[in-house]
């Protein structure tokens, strides 16, 4: 067989664009790329940047009067020239490496390129300064488009492509002015080493995407970039600071991640070697080491001392099996994936190192490609997991046995005291009275006095879980005092009685409250805090997150509630980004012509008032303002 083949590849631009980009939709994805390039630039046969130097510094500023809002990351690697032209090149192998010999990431250098192209709407550039030396190339254009995606020389070729005779401290003092920076407002670590290389690479965007209001939430945001799998290898190699409008975050200090307490007696970390070969689900044998050319590999199990997936805001993001391949990170499953319906998991989260998985790379590196590799190493993780999850699960029963068998005790006790009361004390022939003939029982202790209340209030004390996000389907009425369990106390902590609360949002664009009721308006995320009228006391302020909602599924669809008990429906909601979780206040109303036959509370726990049949139907407000509602059938 012959063939005449044209002369050239040809690729729809806008089309090829939009297939290498897509996976990039957030900006703590991208911020989380943009470290791990930093990483990357940081290496010996890089920049070659001592450790003492290894700082980067994250910049956030909100939109304000006189610009768009920003995002940038100002590291010390000075890129140059070649740097930029290497990044010019979509979907380049050699992106990383430069032919380097040094084992490191084997990237198509498109993270970083994505998020620049994807979520800003206005100019997005990196500048780099070094050996006196400006460069400075990116992207401008309408979203989405092929001129955005081609990027150019900024201002110009003549003003942006090897400017000689440069003073770094005049280019860096000129970078940070959008920010309302001074070089010496920046981090004193972060000051020194820029003076000491003398050279800086500023990569940021104007005008980010999927603000509101032009405000960047930073400690949502930097929580999700610390907690990204991109961001993980970083953050153990370099000292990452973040000043959002002029004000250093985090008081100061590092950015890192909150320890996660081990489980009591089990605190491990355990390590298990993996073995040369490992069968996959056929059975069929799979070599670990590539035949002997690759390094073994590990196993790590951690334990958590709380349910992870229980704690939705802190540590379900980290429930999580990650893969890495040498300095490769391919991304991460989720616990209950890996040992699905296992009691004792829900404490467990791990790490796999194994350099042959490198063949494994997807492309966004959110989780490790299938294939028979993947298959065994998941089969022998798995069979770890549901051992470390059978003690952790005997630990907790046998925990459990005993406060029962403490409970059942401390009952007995109440028991006897009680029945002690009415028994004789002198003998037989007694009739229920203290001895033959006597006065008859004692007479019930009386109720015990109120408690003091206070008169001045000091504190508004909230029994809402400081982890936790309030999630309120969109057009849901939340009581807001009743579901965060507010109170007012004085200074002896005696509770204040009659204080109606005033409470405050910073974002009445994403919800309202009035007359004590929020209401969800548009999908989104804004904060909440309580005040006592005409004073300067408030409460600790609460994250409130607005689902638009797409569908609502109620389990179990048929559930029997016995009278005078409490049974729980489960409401899992999907909102309108994809998102699903089980913790979404709705709506709740059944359809019986007795109103009283049941009552049922924003969680979905259903209180069995009266005897019958009703069907209750959960929902909130979809796209385009559709009501979107389930239903389910109580008896």
């Amino acid at each position: 067989m012959s063939i005449e083949r044209d002369k050239e590849i040809i690729f729809h631009e806008e089309g090829t664009l939009n297939a290498v980009t897509r996976w990039i939709s957030s900006h703590d994805e991208g911020i989380a790329e943009w470290l791990k390039n930093v990483r990357r630039a940081y290496q010996p046969d890089r920049a070659n940047v001592a450790d003492a130097d290894r700082v980067a510094l994250i910049l956030l500023k909100d939109s304000d009067r006189h610009g768009a809002a920003l995002i940038g990351l100002l590291d010390v690697g000075g890129a140059t020239l070649e740097d930029l032209e290497t990044w010019s090149v979509w979907q380049d192998p050699q992106a990383s490496s430069r032919g380097s010999t040094v084992s490191e990431e084997e990237t198509q250098g498109n993270g970083g390129k994505a998020y620049m192209f994807r979520t800003f709407s206005g100019l997005a550039r990196i500048l780099g300064v070094a050996d006196r030396t400006r460069n400075c190339k990116g992207f401008d254009g309408h979203a989405m488009s092929t001129e955005r995606g081609t990027p150019g020389f900024i201002p110009s070729v003549a003003e942006g492509r090897e400017v000689r005779d440069v003073d770094w401290s005049v280019e860096l003092q000129r970078a940070l002015e959008p920010y309302g920076l001074e070089p010496t407002d920046l981090p004193s670590e972060v000051q020194e080493s820029i003076r000491r290389r003398r050279c800086f690479t500023l990569v940021e965007g104007n005008d980010p995407t999927g603000l509101s209001r032009g405000r960047i939430e930073a400690p949502d945001l930097l929580l999700r970039v610390l907690r990204h799998e991109q961001s993980t290898l970083a953050l153990q190699q370099m000292r990452v600071y973040a000043i959002q409008n002029g004000l250093t975050l985090n008081e100061g200090k590092p950015l890192t991640l909150e320890a996660i307490r081990a489980y009591p007696g089990l605190e491990g970390p355990f390590i298990h070697a993996i073995p040369a070969e490992l069968p996959d689900d056929d059975g069929v044998p799979q070599s670990t080491t590539q035949g002997g050319t690759k390094e073994p590999g590990r196993l790590i199990l951690f334990t958590s001392k709380d349910n992870m997936p229980g704690r939705h805001k802190v540590l379900k993001p980290r429930w999580k099996l990650s893969y890495r391949a040498g300095h490769q990170m391919l991304g991460s499953k989720i616990m209950s994936e890996i040992a699905p319906a296992t009691p004792g998991v829900e404490f467990i989260f791990g790490q796999v190192e194994l350099e042959a998985l490198s063949a494994y790379v997807h492309h966004g590196r959110t989780r490790p490609k299938e294939g028979p590799l993947v298959q065994a190493v998941d089969v022998f993780v798995a069979k770890k997991v549901r051992e470390l999850a059978k003690e952790i699960n005997e630990r907790r029963r046998h925990r459990q046995d005993n406060d029962q068998l403490d409970q059942v005790q401390r009952e007995n006790k109440l028991l006897n005291r009680f029945k002690n009361k009415f028994m004789p004390t002198d003998g037989g022939g007694g009739n229920g009275n203290r001895g033959v003939g006597g006065p008859g029982p004692e007479p019930p202790p009386p109720p015990p006095p109120p408690l003091p209340t206070g008169d001045v209030p000091s504190i508004i004390e909230l029994g809402w879980p400081d982890d936790r996000v309030l999630r309120v389907g969109k057009g849901v009425p939340v009581r807001v005092a009743t579901t965060v369990k507010a109170r007012v106390r004085d200074e002896q902590e005696r509770l204040v009685p009659g204080v109606d609360l005033e409470w405050i949002i910073d974002d009445a664009q994403i919800a309202r409250i009035e007359a004590g009721v929020l209401r969800g308006r548009h999908g989104g995320t804004c904060h909440i805090h309580a005040k006592v009228p005409g004073t300067m006391i408030r409460s600790r302020s609460l994250t409130v997150e607005v689902w638009v909602v797409d569908h609502v599924l109620l389990a179990p669809r048929s559930l029997e509630v016995l009278l005078g008990k409490r049974a729980e429906i489960t409401a899992e909601v999907t909102n309108d980004r994809g998102e699903r979780s089980t913790d979404v206040l709705l709506e709740w109303k059944h359809d019986a012509d007795d109103p009283l036959i049941v009552r049922v509370n924003p969680f979905g726990q259903v209180f069995g008032n009266r005897v019958g049949t009703t069907s209750v139907s959960a929902g909130g407000v979809g796209v385009q303002d559709e009501p979107v509602w389930q239903e389910s059938t109580l008896r």
